[in-house]
């Protein structure tokens, strides 16, 4: 009965992943990490919050986050969507000429920051698909769970160098992320992909979870499962290190 049912809701996850398009899952995620003086934060966040609808009118902004524990501490974490390259482009040269972001926000803000880092992914379809999760730029917080605190759990993978390592993990990904999804009850993936540009051969998960002990609970629920840690075995030979972080969303944060 319990093989049963495990077949039957990781069928439910694969028919979830079918109805999702791969072809919804495209465009490129801009990652953006910036790294405060100690002092800063508050100032930062201050600021942010009273310029955030600025922000939403010039850039395609997903989210923002604070880092709650994993890595360094006193960073921001943000996302922001872009259908192509010149997508970015066109947003990018219309908040430089903007001169309330510029010298009303830019120009403040900057004096709170010792370090800015962006990279861009692309999405992989197939592992969204597979997830049964929606394209980034849709994703919206279970409905049980919209009014909620949320936690975020961003992993980090740097392969090893070579044409090959992204294509096996994502292979790999694409067999074993159904069965993973299927044993966990309350994560959601928001977001699988790899860079296109940035520390290339770099892959990162992004998911959603009520709070940080359930995202322990699913990690220990997937450990449990033959197909997940077949996935690991898999995907760990070609991978130099990995990180996790939890972080929490912002309040004015358009993901919570």
């Amino acid at each position: 009965m319990l093989r049963a049912a495990a077949r039957s809701s990781v069928g439910q996850a694969l028919c979830r992943g079918l109805a999702t398009l791969p072809a919804d899952h495209t465009g490129l995620l801009e990652l953006r990490q910036y790294t405060m003086k100690p002092e800063g934060i508050k100032e930062f966040l201050r600021l942010t919050t009273e310029t955030v609808e600025l922000r939403k009118s010039l850039l395609p902004f997903l989210g923002m986050f604070t880092c709650d524990t994993g890595g360094v501490l006193n960073r921001v974490v943000h996302f922001y969507w872009y259908r192509d390259f010149d997508h970015r482009d066109t947003h990018r040269a219309a908040s430089g000429s903007n001169a309330e972001w510029q010298d009303g926000y830019l120009a403040h803000s900057r004096r709170c920051l010792s370090q800015q880092e962006s990279s861009i992914f692309v999405p992989t379809a197939g592992v969204m698909a597979a997830a049964g999760a929606a394209p980034v730029q849709d994703f919206a917080a279970p409905v049980e769970q919209a009014k909620k605190p949320a936690l975020y759990e961003l992993r980090q993978y740097q392969l090893k160098p070579g044409y090959d390592g992204v294509p096996k993990l994502v292979a790999a990904f694409q067999q074993g992320i159904p069965h993973k999804v299927a044993a966990d009850k309350q994560g959601s993936l928001v977001f699988f992909g790899h860079t296109e540009v940035g520390m290339l051969n770099s892959v990162i998960e992004l998911w959603r979870y009520p709070s940080a002990q359930a995202c322990h609970d699913a990690r220990k629920a997937a450990r449990g499962v033959p197909e997940w840690r077949d996935c690991i075995a898999a995907v760990t030979p070609g991978v130099e290190h990995f990180s996790s972080s939890f972080m929490q969303p912002c309040a004015f944060s358009p993901m919570q």
